[in-house]
């Protein structure tokens, strides 16, 4: 059974127990805000240029073996920048068991994320086994659009103040469809070294999607697997503000596969 067909049962059961429930309350909230890895660069960026640099090696090593077939690689060096960044927005259903004035609530929510994760600014300095030098600037980015569905579990801290704390703890499911449209591309220019020659320029870009990566990889008989789907994990602090009995306003901030910062507006009925 695919994925959204579980989510629409799920809510549909929500809806039921909801109708059942005299005491039982629904909430129906929108949201949005900016996504980033940032706030964890430190953890992910050994990883992160370790890709990088077999892309950009590959590349550069192959574009200058068309002119020079004999050249071979014996080291790389490279210094770069690391950015990311993004938006989410969503929407959400919660029912409160206990009705408005208790604490927990369930949230089913259908999110769109537009994720980005860039390299910038990057100085690549490569050496070849007859001495010459490669030195040059690269970029390379990275698009992913996930559409998702979730789970989340809420607890309202003094659920009868007009404003309250809350935390929130869920997770999510994206379809693998995500990552095969997600798109990755590269641009390069430098300048490679010669004794006794002046220098001669290379440069290259390329853009595709991983789907395209998979294909062309599997065509030369090395495998490469996209996972079928893509997990979520979410863990927030926020604030709720009643501006009206049925309307409230909400900001919080944490971990939604990355640092997500957002403010939405919930009607309750």
């Amino acid at each position: 059974m695919k994925i959204h067909k579980v989510i629409f049962i799920l809510i549909f059961l929500v809806l039921t127990t909801s109708a059942l429930s005299a005491q039982g309350k629904l909430e129906l909230g929108f949201h949005y805000g900016p996504w980033g890895l940032n706030i964890i660069r430190g953890a992910i960026e050994d990883g992160l240029g370790d890709a990088l640099e077999e892309q950009l090696s590959e590349k550069i090593l192959e574009d200058i073996q068309e002119v020079y077939p004999g050249a071979e690689q014996i080291a790389y060096d490279q210094v770069f920048s690391f950015d990311s960044g993004g938006h989410n927005w969503g929407i959400e259903l919660r029912y409160y068991p206990s009705g408005y004035n208790g604490s927990f609530s369930l949230g089913f929510s259908v999110e769109k994320t537009r994720m980005r994760v860039a390299f910038n600014d990057v100085q690549v300095n490569m050496l070849f086994s007859e001495g010459s030098t490669f030195e040059g600037d690269a970029e390379s980015e990275y698009w992913m659009y996930p559409l998702s569905f979730h789970m989340s579990f809420r607890w309202d801290i003094v659920p009868t103040s007009k404003i309250r704390p809350y935390i929130t703890v869920g997770f999510g499911i994206a379809t693998g469809t995500a990552l095969e449209n997600g798109e990755i591309s590269y641009a390069y220019s430098g300048d490679l070294y010669i004794e006794g020659q002046d220098p001669e320029r290379f440069e290259n870009a390329d853009s595709k999607t991983l789907k395209e990566l998979k294909e062309e990889l599997e065509d030369e008989g090395e495998d490469f697997v996209l996972p079928s789907i893509i997990p979520f994990i979410q863990l927030n602090l926020g604030l709720k503000a009643a501006l009206t009995d049925n309307l409230h306003l909400l900001v919080d901030a944490g971990i939604w596969n990355g640092l997500l910062l957002r403010g939405g507006l919930a009607f309750r009925f």
